[in-house]
Formats: C-alpha cells, sequence, structure tokens
C-alpha cells in the first residue's frame, strides 16, 4: 500500500485500537467466541471506538491467541488488522496514481488507500479483473512492517 500521510495517520491510530482490542478480549482467557461475545464486546466498542467488524475480528484474534496459548502465559506485542470482506473491497480504476485502489471502513468512514502492485501481483490481477471491476475476497490482514503497509487478501472469491 502506499497510503499518504494522513492516510497513514489513519492506519496507525487503527492499528493502536485494534492491538488495544486484541489485548483487552485476551485477558478475559475465554476460548469461545461467543461467551466472550456477551462478557467483552460493548466494553470493547465503548472503549476502542473500533467499528462492530474491528471489534469482532479482534475478539477473533484473542480467541485464536487464547488456543493457540494452550494455557501458557503469553503477550501480545505486534498484530495485524483483519478486515473482513464487509468492511474493504479492492477496485481497478483507470488513475495516474494506480490502477488498483483498497477501500477500507476503519473507523466508520471509509478511505481509498492507492495499491502498488509487483509485476507477478498485477498480472494476476489484471487477469482476474476486467476495466472498472470489483474483485471480492472474503478478509484482508493489514500489516505493518519498517514503517510500511502492506495488505495481503485471502481466500479469493469472484
Amino acid at each position: 500500500m502506499n497510503p499518504n500521510k494522513e492516510k497513514r495517520r489513519k492506519l496507525n491510530v487503527a492499528l493502536e485500537r485494534y492491538l488495544k482490542a486484541v489485548k483487552f478480549f485476551v485477558s478475559f482467557k475465554i476460548r469461545d467466541k461467543e461467551l466472550l461475545q456477551q462478557k467483552a464486546y460493548k466494553e470493547a466498542r465503548r472503549r476502542f471506538g473500533l467499528s462492530s467488524t474491528l471489534t469482532l475480528t479482534a475478539r477473533d484474534k484473542a480467541v485464536e491467541n487464547v488456543k493457540a496459548s494452550k494455557g501458557r502465559e503469553f503477550h501480545i506485542n505486534r498484530t495485524s488488522i483483519r478486515v473482513n470482506y464487509r468492511a474493504f473491497k479492492l477496485v481497478k480504476r483507470d488513475t495516474k496514481l494506480t490502477p488498483y485502489w483498497l477501500y477500507l471502513q476503519l473507523d466508520g468512514e471509509g478511505v481509498w488507500y492507492p495499491i502498488q502492485l509487483g509485476e507477478r501481483q498485477g498480472k494476476l490481477m489484471n487477469d482476474a479483473l476486467n476495466d472498472n471491476s470489483e474483485w471480492s475476497t472474503q478478509q484482508v490482514e493489514l500489516v505493518k512492517g519498517d514503517g510500511e503497509w502492506y495488505a495481503y487478501s485471502r481466500k479469493t472469491v469472484r
């Protein structure tokens, strides 16, 4: 991804809130999504100001971490933001900056982010997309590494 300064700031704020929400959910040490939902969802929404979709994916990540820990003590220092199909879309548009755009709804407001693809990824996308069409996937993981943001797609469907 190649966000400008303001969009990068929005991503950084969302990541900070999301990480806090995951840690909050993990603190309950509950392995069942529905039970964790009942005990902590409303408080997480209030505390961290995430959309319902991001709050749910933070809950799911927490449950995955608790299950993976198998009762051992652990700490979460980093995480990626999981965005499911209700909060994003990938679009091809004929613009000067880039032909690919990722629309993310992280905090109630939707924002378009320019996407840069490598040669191989660009060919795959061109083969999959017709001009001005949309490509749908089940989820995207937003990862921050070395100050740069990356979006990874999973479970592609058309």
